[in-house]
């Protein structure tokens, strides 16, 4: 009776050992590098992105990051992916939201909110509404007025059907109380072909970014009217936001990265502190400073919310444009 009572007292030590040793690895994520596949090819906005913060992200996990590239299918390619991984902390994604919302509701697939763990929204770079120097256009409201009083459709510039720009214009069209069917939605194939239509007078209206219409702002050939972010932009300051005017519209092209579904909490919380620590690391910031982007943008807490906000009315907004 001694010796079992010995025995068992050596093994419940050792299942505490175990349950110790448990713990610790745990507590030590993350204890190896971290792959982040990235839906877009090297050398565009999300792998810029990307390289921001994995150079500076191993001072704040103890391990680096490592780009991997898993392209196609408009951004689905990473997401299908991170959607399959094993959600132990170790496979993230980073993705835009053409890539992670847009697309895969345009392209009818099995993929929503639920499917993917949202870690934090690296960037995002508002749309601008923007028109021709010589439109008769001067703001927001004039483009509302004018819409409400057409005798038919009003035409409107956009990169494809069922494309990031083409949700921020039906999302105000949502919020100004007017209809798709008061306008025509000239697809191009592209933002580039989207921006010489206005140039060339084919066209009056557009969302683009501060990037791609502020050297025709400032030499007199575009007039931006209203900005969806919470926020005005430095390269604007004199244009309201949409917000200001009294539409709740936030869209633009965001960057964020991504886990799989039924990540363990504690992990979530780590890769979050070490997100909160990585935004205000210096040399990020000198980054963001360089490359035009808000700093303001790069959001942990309040990432969530914004992205299950955005694949609801995304889905409703974006089948209804396709007739599904």
């Amino acid at each position: 009776m001694k010796k079992f009572s010995i025995f068992a007292g050596v093994a419940a030590s050792l299942g505490l050992l175990v349950g110790a040793g448990s713990a610790v690895a745990d507590d030590m994520y993350p204890d190896r590098p971290i792959s982040v596949a990235a839906c877009y090819p090297a050398g565009g906005g999300v792998d810029r992105n990307l390289r921001m913060v994995e150079r500076v992200a191993a001072k704040y996990l103890g391990q680096s990051m490592l780009p991997q590239y898993r392209t196609g299918g408009s951004g689905t390619v990473a997401m299908q992916y991170i959607k399959e991984a094993d959600p132990d902390g170790y496979e993230l994604a980073i993705c835009d939201n053409g890539g992670a919302i847009i697309a895969p509701i345009a392209q009818g697939l099995d993929l929503d909110a639920d499917d993917f763990t949202p870690i934090a929204q690296v960037s995002f770079v508002p749309w601008i509404m923007t028109t021709r120097a010589t439109s008769p256009y001067n703001s927001l409201e004039d483009f509302i007025e004018a819409a409400k009083a057409a005798d038919g459709p009003i035409a409107i510039e956009i990169s494809d059907i069922a494309t990031s720009d083409h949700y921020g214009w039906l999302l105000l069209v949502k919020l100004a109380g007017l209809s798709p069917e008061m306008f025509k939605w000239n697809p191009h194939g592209g933002g580039g072909p989207k921006m010489r239509a206005i140039i060339a007078g084919e066209g009056e209206l557009l969302f683009d970014d501060a990037g791609e219409i502020e050297g025709y702002v400032k030499d007199g050939t575009l007039r931006p009217l209203a900005v969806a972010s919470s926020a005005r932009i430095p390269q604007f300051p004199d244009v309201p936001t949409m917000q200001e005017l009294g539409y709740d519209v936030i869209s633009g092209s965001s960057v964020a990265i991504y886990g799989p579904p039924g990540m363990p909490e504690d992990k979530i919380a780590r890769l979050q502190e070490a997100m909160r620590q990585i935004k205000a690391d210096p040399a990020l910031l000198k980054a963001f400073e360089l490359t035009l982007q808000d700093p303001n943008t790069f959001i942990i807490d309040e990432f969530e919310a914004a992205w299950r906000s955005d694949w609801a009315n995304a889905g409703e907004l974006l089948r209804a444009a396709l007739g599904g």
